[in-house]
């Protein structure tokens, strides 16, 4: 290790037995006579220590301004300007999001050294009633508090000493029947296909090869190889800084992959590129030729499923009978989960093989869903023999 010359940082330890340094520096006698002496502690390392001490070295005594109290939207504003600049735009976006909707109306305008325990307490507790990822809530801040020790605007982060509630009380999203059966998918292509060329191609486009809803906004038509029958996913749409719509590379390495053309999806790709009004490289656009938003996938399953009530409904009352039940109703992304559900319940694929067409960072992932279809056999094997009776 080598020598440490600065003597004037020290280390001192945290309750929690966690060492930081500190140091305490003069800085001269300023023009009205009054020595310049400040401190700054929480640092991780003495390296980090000795960077901000010889920074602060190079300040003239008349130059000097004391650190004052600061609210936690300015401080937030001061971390995030550097922040954003060390990941992906769309990640940032995520992270003012947590803090605009989560933080920021119960403590925006309050200094961050007079935010107690008991407060961050009964913050972090209704959090977990009111969100699932209530979590991210809590680190977020986290993180904000010990930006807020390295800058010597607080001494030390109170959210440490909170009880992080163990479950949130909301209820989650039902994934387990976010899915389609083979038959419920052919209805609803039916339907889809009756509503608009563009709609039942990108649909058809989800359950085909398991797409993100942003990655296959992303494509464009030199993605798709209809000579050897692949498909490209090398980017993905996001939401950047302001709401605004962004291309960037995928959501994780083992997400950008080669992905198969089945025959018939290449009998919709190759009628969808020939009935093409507008000229794009884009798959999905605009009139003017740009990407779409995020938003639109959502607003076309509505519409289709609005259109099959209506017709469902003229049809009854046509020939005066009762309406046929509505098509089921999944999310877009229970399209990318039927797809797998259907691959792994209908042929003999291996879990590494399904990891590489999802695009899943681990197979702890994909493993989850052979287990949601495992239970599901189980679940019909007990209702068979309930029926079968012997």
């Amino acid at each position: 290790m080598p020598k440490r010359k600065n003597t004037s940082i020290k280390d001192y330890k945290l309750k929690s037995g966690k060492k930081r340094y500190m140091f305490q520096i003069y800085l001269g006698t300023n023009s009205n006579g009054k020595p310049i002496i400040t401190r700054r502690r929480g640092f991780k390392s003495y390296a980090e220590a000795e960077a901000v001490f010889n920074k602060m070295s190079q300040i003239k005594p008349d130059s000097f301004v004391k650190q004052k109290q600061i609210k936690v939207s300015e401080l937030r504003d001061l971390w995030f300007e550097n922040y954003k600049t060390q990941v992906k735009e769309s990640t940032a976006n995520k992270n003012k999001q947590v803090f605009d909707n989560h933080v920021i109306p119960d403590f925006g305008n309050q200094y961050i050294d007079k935010i107690t325990v008991a407060e961050l307490q009964k913050w972090a507790d209704n959090k977990a009633k009111q969100i699932v990822k209530y979590r991210d809530a809590i680190n977020e801040f986290n993180a904000l508090f010990e930006y807020g020790i390295r800058l010597n605007y607080v001494s030390a982060n109170p959210l440490k000493r909170i009880i992080i509630p163990k479950k949130t009380s909301r209820k989650r999203r039902d994934t387990e029947h976010n899915v389609y059966t083979r038959d419920e998918l052919n209805q609803f292509l039916k339907v889809a296909k009756e509503y608009g060329l563009v709609q039942y191609t990108y649909f058809k486009l989800l359950s085909s090869t398991g797409l993100r809803k942003s990655e296959a906004l992303a494509l464009t038509w030199q993605d798709i190889d209809l000579n050897n029958n692949t498909l490209s996913v090398n980017k993905t749409l996001a939401y950047g800084l302001g709401g605004k719509t962004i291309i960037q590379s995928p959501k994780s390495p083992k997400s950008k992959r080669i992905l198969p053309i089945s025959d018939s999806l290449k009998e919709v790709l190759i009628d969808y590129k020939q009935k093409q009004k507008i000229l794009s490289s884009k798959l999905f656009h605009t009139i003017k030729g740009t990407y779409l938003r995020m938003s639109k996938p959502d607003q076309w399953l509505n519409s289709i499923y609005a259109k099959d009530h209506q017709d469902k409904v003229k049809y009854a009352e046509k020939y005066n009978l009762n309406p046929l039940p509505d098509l089921k109703r999944i999310t877009v992304h229970g399209f990318r989960h039927t797809f797998a559900t259907l691959l792994i319940a209908e042929t003999n694929v291996k879990p590494k093989t399904v990891q590489m067409l999802l695009g899943h960072e681990n197979i702890q992932m994909t493993l989850d869903i052979y287990t949601h279809i495992n239970k599901k056999n189980t679940e019909d094997a007990v209702n068979a023999l309930k029926q079968l009776n012997i």
